[in-house]
């Protein structure tokens, strides 16, 4: 009779793992999932300030040449 306990108790400790683990595989896949959307994210938001950065860096350099060509025209 205490076998027969003994093994309903493994098998219910059993179940239950397997129960977690199925429970814990769920949740570390949304987790997963979750990066990579954080990820994207991120990559869209780094494109965007160097894309930001450089639209900058031309309109300085547009700029200086206009200022050095107002300077020689204002020599003439």
């Amino acid at each position: 009779m205490s076998i027969n306990i003994e093994f309903y108790y493994i098998c219910y400790a059993l179940a239950g793992f397997f129960v977690a683990s199925i429970i814990f595989g769920v949740y570390i896949s949304k987790l997963k999932k979750e990066i990579k959307v954080l990820k994207r994210q991120y990559e869209k938001k780094s494109i965007g300030a160097d894309d930001s950065s450089l639209r900058v860096k031309t309109l300085e350099n547009k700029i200086q040449t206009l200022e050095t060509l107002l300077k020689k025209q204002m020599e003439k």
